[in-house]
């Protein structure tokens, strides 16, 4: 009879492993899909997962600013924000870049062209110092928006885990045996992330 109440609390010990396991790697799958969009049912899952594996996947999918901040100011036309996975400011970016060089190539063009009139040749400048002027401000957008995007991700990444740096408190229930008796204990863990 022992050793059957003990194959049983074994079972079903494994059993909540490896349930934590699937929560977790459920979790990650959601992160690693779309945080946004799954924003919500992230929220519902981790709050059934440690605070451990809350800081485990927080450090494992927070994003870094820097690396898409250099590729926007090196390369441009929204590689940087393609790369950290923001989309939105990537396609912005490029449409604006390629519309500013589309208007100095045009406006190069139209001033170049033999004409009688300097409306023609007003119009190409015109068109010149529009391009420039887009395609500064799209540098500009590019500069910031690894920032703004990151500080956005991150901070729905916490929400959504609900996981927050400072003080964290895990109760939990352990078995344990002492002299031969067979019991549960509860066991609490405060720590500092």
């Amino acid at each position: 009879m022992k050793k059957l109440v003990s194959v049983l609390v074994l079972l079903c010990l494994a059993g909540a492993c490896f349930a934590d396991d699937s929560m977790f790697f459920s979790v990650s799958g959601l992160i690693k899909s779309d945080l946004f969009k799954n924003q919500s049912k992230i929220e519902e899952l981790s709050k059934d997962l440690s605070s451990t594996e809350k800081l485990t996947l927080y450090s494992q999918y927070k994003k870094d600013q820097w690396v898409p901040f250099l590729i926007n100011f090196l390369v441009g036309c929204g590689v940087g924000s393609f790369v950290e996975g923001d989309t939105t400011g990537g396609v912005i970016a490029l449409g604006s870049d390629l519309a500013g060089i589309a208007c100095m190539l045009v406006g190069a063009v139209a001033k170049d062209l033999p004409s009688d009139s300097n409306i023609t040749n007003g119009l190409g400048v015109g068109a010149m110092l529009f391009g420039y002027t887009l395609v500064l401000g799209s540098r500009i957008f590019e500069i910031i928006r690894p920032f703004t995007y990151t500080a956005r991700y991150n901070s729905t990444l916490k929400q959504s885990l609900n996981y927050f740096e400072g003080l964290s408190f895990e109760p939990s229930v352990v078995p344990s045996c002492n002299n031969g008796v067979a019991g549960l204990s509860f066991a609490c863990k405060v720590r500092l992330n």
